[in-house]
C-alpha cells in the first residue's frame, strides 16, 4: 500500500463529425458557403464567411447558421488550439452551439449540434483533470473553472446524463493532487487535510465508493508512517513510546476501519486485501495477516487477481 493511491483516468472523446451542407428549409447562401469552405479545411475563410452570415438578419435567424459558426470554430480549436485551456475558439463555439439550440428550428439540427457540444465538453473535462494534477500556481482554480464549464455544457449536450460519476472522478483527482503535495512535504498537514476532505466529499456523494475508502485509509496509514519516521537515535524513550502509541492508534482507529469498509464493498479486490495485510501487520495482528495472505493466494489461484495487481 504505502504511498499508492487509486488514480483517476482521463476520458478521451474522438468523434467523427461531418458538417452538413444545406441543412435548412430556407436558402442560406453565406452559411452554406461557409460549410463548404470548412469541409475543404479553409478554416479562416470559412470563419469569415460564417461571420458574414451571422451579420445577415435572415440567415442569423436560422439555427443552422449558428451551428455552422460553432462548427467552424470547433475545427479551428481542434487544428490550432487543442489542449489550450484558455481557447477562445472553444468557448465561442460552445456559445454558438448553445444559441443555435434556442432558435425556432433548432430540433432540425439538434442531433449534430449535441454531438459537437459533447466533443467540446469532453475536452473541458479532460483539461480539468489535467489541470487538477498540476502543482503550478493557480492550477487548482483553473481546474475548477474548467470543470464547472464542463458541468454547464454537458447536460445540454447529453440531456438526462448523470453527472455524479464525473463529479466523483474530478474530486478524486483534486484529492490526488493534495496527496502528492503532501508526499513532497510531509510537514505540511494542510495538504493531507485537504486530501482527506476531497475523499470524504466522495463518500458523502456515494457511500459505496470503494476507492475513496481505500484512499482515505492510505492517507491515515501514511500519516502514521511519517510519525514513525521521526523516531531516531536522539528520540528519548518517553517520546518514542508516545509517538508509537499515537501512530498505532491512528492505524487502529482510522486507517483500519476505512479499509474494512472498502473490504466489505469489494472483498475480492487485490489492493484492498493487500491493504488489510499491511494494516494488520502494522498492528501485529499475525493471525489476520496470515488469513489475508491466504485470501490473496486464493484470488490468484482463481484468476480473480493477477500476481502483481495487489501491490
Amino acid at each position: 500500500m504505502g504511498n499508492t493511491m487509486k488514480r483517476s483516468k482521463y476520458i478521451a472523446s474522438c468523434l467523427a463529425l461531418v458538417i452538413s451542407i444545406a441543412g435548412s428549409s430556407q436558402p442560406l447562401a453565406l452559411t452554406n458557403e461557409a460549410a463548404k469552405l470548412c469541409q475543404q479545411m479553409k478554416l479562416d475563410a470559412a470563419l469569415e464567411m460564417s461571420n458574414m452570415a451571422l451579420a445577415d438578419k435572415s440567415e442569423a435567424a436560422d439555427a443552422y447558421c449558428w451551428y455552422v459558426n460553432g462548427y467552424v470554430m470547433k475545427e479551428i480549436y481542434k487544428e490550432r488550439e487543442y489542449g489550450l485551456r484558455t481557447s477562445v475558439f472553444r468557448d465561442n463555439a460552445m456559445k454558438s452551439f448553445s444559441y443555435s439550440m434556442n432558435l425556432k428550428n433548432a430540433e432540425q439540427h439538434a442531433s449534430m449540434t449535441r454531438l459537437a457540444m459533447k466533443y467540446l465538453a469532453s475536452t473541458y473535462y479532460n483539461d480539468a483533470l489535467q489541470a487538477s494534477q498540476s502543482n503550478a500556481v493557480g492550477a487548482e482554480q483553473e481546474a475548477y473553472r474548467l470543470f464547472e464549464t464542463f458541468m454547464k455544457w454537458m447536460p445540454m449536450a447529453e440531456p438526462g446524463v448523470s453527472m455524479m460519476g464525473y463529479r466523483k472522478e474530478f474530486t478524486k483527482s483534486i484529492g490526488q493532487r493534495y496527496f502528492s503535495l503532501w508526499q513532497l512535504d510531509t510537514d505540511k498537514p494542510e495538504y493531507r487535510d485537504k486530501a482527506l476532505e476531497q475523499y470524504e466529499k466522495i463518500v458523502k456523494l456515494d457511500s459505496t465508493e470503494v476507492d475513496a475508502y481505500y484512499n482515505l485509509s492510505v492517507i491515515h496509514y501514511n500519516q502514521a508512517v511519517f510519525m514513525y519516521r521521526k523516531i531516531n537515535h536522539e528520540t528519548d524513550m518517553f517520546d518514542m513510546m508516545t509517538i508509537q502509541e499515537a501512530a498505532a492508534k491512528l492505524i487502529r482507529e482510522k486507517a483500519l476501519p476505512l479499509m474494512d469498509k472498502a473490504y466489505a464493498l469489494a472483498p475480492e479486490k487485490g489492493e484492498v486485501v493487500h491493504g488489510k495485510i499491511i494494516l494488520h501487520r502494522a498492528l501485529d495482528h499475525e493471525k489476520d495477516v496470515e488469513y489475508f495472505k491466504q485470501e490473496i493466494a486464493r484470488l490468484m489461484r482463481e484468476g480473480k487477481i493477477k500476481a502483481d495487481s495487489h501491490k
